[in-house]
């Protein structure tokens, strides 16, 4: 009878220095692959190599499986850095679902889980600055509408960055690669909330302090800025700043530049002018959306409304986010060619997508449906409209009179 064979002892010295072999040679597969040496039933004194082989399946974009040994080492002996890399974890696999297939299978688990482990993280080091940054791009980059959340955390990293020395800000360092990608993030989520004035001080600041390094890439920087300029009514010195971004060393298209100074045209009453910004620069089947929605408007711009209704069709093909915005401007060049129930229907679809993506009533939309509905003598379906338009607290009192004047 042959005797029972003995469990495998495995060297956890060896392994360890095998994992920081690999890790100093970043080799990244190669560590994740080192998880067979791990035992099943792990203890603490594991817990050198859990962690680097965590961080090469995090390299590798295996977060599942890199989640998994962390949790269990961070229930062995919590620290924040295991909790810092826990809530990273989470948002690097959020940010690739974002762009990049195959998408998470379930990714609401993933934002919990970033929320909880970063909670965690910043309550064992409420100073950490990569942290509060991280925070900073979930609200703007991977939740929708979240700017003010996303503002006060890139706020609060530039108050920590600035309390730190003058060498740490203007070095090489992360404190200084943190300080202007939260200035930029904070630019930004300034200008979406219609915070011009902030926006604007943050978007030069971070210019300014990046003039030398360019650790934000200088194209994203100045078109920012330039899109600060526009809202604040400074066309010319928007132009100059897009040229400038033109003439900068940039990986990537620029189609986004070309169509801020086809916009800045169209807004100094250059219809012509716009279109050639578009139609020189950004080929047809790279044009998104919104520059088929912008030739839109500088068609209806040139009095060419026939034009301007096909340009807006050809917007719609892919317009996943923006279509309301397409919609209504449809329905106007429709009424403009004397086209009304297809202007209606375009306004009545662009009410119907705004409340079904984004739950909310389009004020323009009701103005439009009503009248129409007015003009046509159905006053039932206007009232409605009416009504609809006056739970719209800016709405309210244009709203009741109209619907006292149809009651009258």
């Amino acid at each position: 009878m042959k005797p029972a064979s003995e469990p495998v002892r495995v060297d956890t010295a060896a392994v360890r220095e095998q994992a920081w072999e690999m890790f100093r040679h970043a080799r990244w597969a190669d560590l994740s692959g080192l998880a067979s040496s791990i035992p099943r039933d792990w203890t603490a004194k594991w817990l050198p190599v859990v962690d680097r082989v965590a961080f090469g399946k995090g390299q590798v974009g295996e977060y599942a499986e890199a989640i998994e040994l962390l949790r269990r080492a961070f229930e062995i002996e919590p620290s924040h850095r295991r909790a810092s890399a826990l809530a990273y974890l989470h948002y690097a696999a959020l940010l690739r679902h974002k762009t990049r297939k195959p998408r998470l299978d379930d990714p609401e688990a993933y934002r919990t889980g970033f929320e909880r482990w970063i909670t965690e993280a910043l309550r064992l080091e409420p100073g950490a600055i990569t942290d509060r940054y991280r925070l900073g791009v979930y609200y703007s980059s991977i939740l929708s509408g979240k700017d003010v959340k996303a503002l006060d955390a890139f706020v609060s990293v530039i108050r920590l960055c600035e309390a730190r020395p003058t060498s740490e800000r203007e070095g090489d360092g992360r404190v200084a690669k943190r300080y202007v990608q939260s200035l930029y993030g904070a630019a930004r989520s300034a200008f979406r909330l219609g915070r011009i004035r902030e926006a604007k001080r943050f978007i030069f600041k971070c210019i300014r302090v990046d003039s030398e390094r360019d650790r934000v890439e200088p194209t994203f920087k100045l078109f920012l800025a330039a899109k600060v300029l526009v809202a604040d009514g400074k066309l010319d010195d928007a132009e100059r700043g897009l040229r400038l971004a033109l003439e900068r060393d940039h990986d990537g298209p620029r189609d986004y530049v070309y169509a801020l100074l086809a916009e800045i045209a169209l807004r100094r009453g250059q219809p012509r002018e716009a279109t050639r910004w578009i139609e020189d620069h950004i080929r047809p089947h790279h044009r998104k959306p919104y520059v088929w929605r912008l030739l839109g408007d500088c068609a209806a711009a040139a009095g060419d409304f026939r034009r301007a209704t096909k340009l807006y069709k050809s917007a719609l093909l892919k317009d996943h986010g923006g279509r309301h915005k397409t919609l209504l401007r449809m329905g106007t060049a429709f009424e403009k060619v004397g086209q009304r129930s297809e202007a209606r229907r375009a306004y009545e679809q662009a009410l119907a997508f705004r409340r079904r993506r984004f739950q909310s009533d389009d004020p323009e939309a009701l103005q439009a449906l009503a009248r129409l509905y007015e003009e046509e003598g159905d006053l039932e379906r206007a009232r409605d409209a009416y009504r609809s338009l006056a739970a719209l607290p800016m709405f309210t009192a244009v709203a009741q009179e109209s619907l006292e004047r149809l009651a009258g």
